[in-house]
């Protein structure tokens, strides 16, 4: 059965005479004119309708089978999906603490000596910080004072009397007329100069502690740009600025902390930057995350 019939482009209904010719052809279009194309028209339009009605009334047993065959498969697929999702955070955490652990195991034990000028006015708080977040290492601080000050700043520090731990950093902190933090390094005496700035080479020292062994870039970045927040603040006057810096602050702070955190040296110098600059009153929109951490390293 045909499903569309066409009706004829031309219909010729005249016998067209010509002379004698050698070959005679028969004429196409007078025979396609004898069927009845209205009356086929007529009959295959019903059956194709009635035959899609059909469909959709009673569809085939089969159709039915693969549609409940494509569902299972679809709901097979989302398990495997959730399998394959957790996983993966799975490996990732365990790929995490393997990391952590191989650079425990393979950090030598160090003994460092360290010599900081401190201005009084800007009292190193990072250091009691350090002392209660770095579970693995002691700080053995020494203190003077120098002749450009009449006397040093507050006890910033906890006393130890030995070092049973493998890290030992044995740090000289000379009150002094500085503007700013000065590391003494060894090379014809030039300085590190800034808090942020020495927390970042005291990291390196110690591969447990250097945030830039973290395998999450997005960490390292939030660091990094927490600790240049702190330097900035310091350096800026303007009170409008200072305020724009502290909302800056606080949203990565907020996105850096959490109860169950372990803090790191963005929280430090976070904090003691606050510290030095708000003594008396810490500003509102830093004010929850800050007592947390008085909490932590007080």
């Amino acid at each position: 059965m045909t499903m569309y019939a066409l009706k004829p482009i031309v219909s010729t209904l005249e016998t067209l005479h010509c002379t004698k010719v050698m070959y005679k052809m028969r004429n196409i279009h007078e025979e396609r004119s004898r069927d009845d194309h209205t009356e086929a028209v007529n009959e295959t339009v019903p059956d194709i309708t009635e035959q899609v009605i059909s469909f959709l009334k009673s569809p085939l047993p089969e159709y039915n089978a693969l549609e409940m065959r494509q569902e299972k498969i679809l709901a097979q697929l989302a398990e495997l999906k959730k399998q394959v999702s957790t996983l993966s955070s799975l490996l990732k955490q365990t790929n995490q603490t393997a990391t952590a652990a191989n650079s425990n195991e393979n950090q030598e034990p160090i003994n460092i000596n360290l010599i900081i000028n401190v201005n009084p006015k800007r009292p190193p708080y990072f250091i009691s910080a350090l002392q209660k977040v770095w579970k693995d290492t002691d700080f053995n601080v020494q203190t003077y004072v120098h002749s450009s000050i009449s006397e040093g700043g507050p006890t910033v520090h906890q006393q130890i009397t030995s070092s049973p731990k493998n890290n030992v950093i044995n740090l000289s902190l000379i009150w002094k007329d500085v503007e700013d933090l000065e590391l003494v390094s060894g090379l014809h005496r030039y300085f590190i100069t800034g808090e942020t700035n020495f927390l970042r080479y005291i990291s390196r020292l110690l591969s447990s502690h250097n945030y830039e062994n973290s395998s999450y870039p997005e960490v390292v970045n939030t660091i990094d740009l927490i600790l240049d927040v702190c330097h900035c603040l310091h350096l800026q006057e303007s009170l409008k600025k200072k305020q724009e810096l502290l909302s800056i602050l606080a949203d990565k702070l907020d996105a850096n902390w959490s109860s169950e955190k372990k803090l790191d040296i963005a929280d430090i110098a976070a904090w003691c930057t606050i510290k030095q600059m708000y003594p008396k009153k810490c500003p509102s929109i830093v004010k929850k995350w800050f007592e947390a951490c008085e909490k932590h390293f007080m």
